[in-house]
């Protein structure tokens, strides 16, 4: 088996940036087998992503990508420290199952320094800093407070490395890493173009930019996809979500919710749950939602993606994942998969979920319910199992005698 090259991410949507971040893993490490984890079809933001997976994962290969598995629901819709438990617990299935070849996760930096993103990770891995930053948030996991709690350690000037968004989940990496138990070396390539949420620099845009520029139907917005990316995405057969729609069925859901049972899910904690299910029942939008129920101590992403958990009725989110999914693979991508024996399930066929371990079917059923929200968004709605009966994107040949 050839080397391994990890990479963590949403591709929501791939742009260039992320062909750069791509190219350059494969310019430290030729020859390696490049796998990315990649959300489905929510994101961290709480927020439906700009395309489906599927389409994603077909735009994932066209960028360099061998092999496109999912980081299933709910981690990619969980806090930074979950999402990178999520997508670390696929990789590190697959670095045990291979343990003879070399493993190493590549991701985007600001600092584009491996070390002291590292150094930051053991810091905040630390008791000392642990347990001052439980006693400073009263329990929780505030950035504010993350931030105040480290400067006060180690110095304003080493604390700047939780400023970029980008560094700060790459300590949350290599710590889900160290608690995997596997051996994923840490790799940071220093994040080029627009920062993170930016507007275009030197060609290259941020997502969020992106799909912006899409949504008011800016054309000049595919300039800053590849060519095939575009290509792509703007002709899937499915069409392109409206965000709006599905936004607007997470409002009606939590109009609906049970407040006792709201408390007990994941991002709902410390009131939260209630607050935002009085919010629905007093705004008429799901914007208005957000609105009413935000506090200077709780971002809108947090609002967001406990509103989201509420509406699928999420429990709480721990540990790692308890399976991944086939999205798309190339001949290279196939060949992994074969060879692959590790203890993760990888589901290669979505209607296929009913054969999975137990603890693994009820991650895809929860999964199949966000799926039957998003899947409210396209014009006109698609069924809610719409999902499951589409298989990934294959493309190239296995190895001579392999067959998927």
């Amino acid at each position: 088996m050839p080397d391994f090259v990890y990479i963590i991410a949403e591709f929501d949507p791939p742009h260039r940036g992320h062909a750069y971040l791509v190219s350059e893993a494969r310019r430290a490490f030729p020859g390696a087998a490049v796998v990315a984890v990649m959300s489905g079809h929510f994101t961290e933001r709480g927020e439906p992503a700009f395309a489906d997976k599927f389409a994603r994962a077909r735009a994932a290969l066209a960028i360099g990508c061998d092999l496109v598995l999912s980081l299933p629901f709910p981690f990619s819709s969980s806090s930074a420290e979950n999402f990178a438990r999520g997508g670390v617990g696929v990789a590190a299935a697959f670095a045990k199952a291979f343990p003879a070849s070399r493993h190493v996760l590549v991701f985007g930096s600001e600092s584009g320094d491996t070390e002291a993103v590292a150094t930051a990770a053991r810091r905040t891995s630390a008791e000392e800093y642990r347990s001052r930053l439980y006693a400073a948030a009263n329990g929780g996991h505030n950035a504010r407070d993350m931030r105040a709690v480290y400067a006060s350690l180690w110095g304003e000037d080493a604390a700047r490395i939780l400023d970029g968004a980008n560094d700060a989940l790459g300590i949350e990496y290599i710590r889900a890493v160290a608690l995997s138990g596997a051996d994923i070396e840490p790799f940071a390539v220093r994040r080029v173009g627009a920062g993170h949420g930016g507007d275009p620099v030197g060609g290259i845009a941020s997502s969020s930019y992106i799909r912006r520029a899409v949504a008011a139907n800016d054309a000049s917005a595919w300039e800053y996809v590849p060519e095939a990316v575009r290509d792509i995405l703007s002709s899937c057969p499915r069409g392109l979500p409206d965000g709006g729609r599905i936004r607007a069925a997470i409002h009606v859901a939590l109009r609906l919710a049970d407040v006792e049972s709201v408390d007990s899910c994941a991002e709902c904690g410390g009131g939260v749950g209630r607050r935002i299910v009085r919010a629905a029942a007093g705004s008429g939008t799901y914007d208005g939602m957000i609105a009413l129920a935000a506090t200077k101590q709780y971002t809108n992403a947090r609002l967001r993606r406990a509103a989201l958990m509420a509406a699928v009725g999420v429990p709480r989110v721990e540990g790692f994942p308890a399976y991944t999914q086939l999205l798309a693979a190339n001949g290279v991508g196939v060949s992994v998969l074969h060879g692959y024996r590790g203890a993760l399930p990888v589901l290669t066929k979505p209607a296929d979920a009913d054969k999975l371990p137990a603890d693994a079917r009820a991650a895809a059923a929860l999964e199949a319910r966000a799926d039957a929200i998003f899947t409210l968004g396209f014009a006109p709605p698609l069924p809610a199992a719409a999902f499951v009966r589409v298989s990934p994107y294959i493309t190239g040949a296995p190895r001579a005698g392999e067959a998927l």
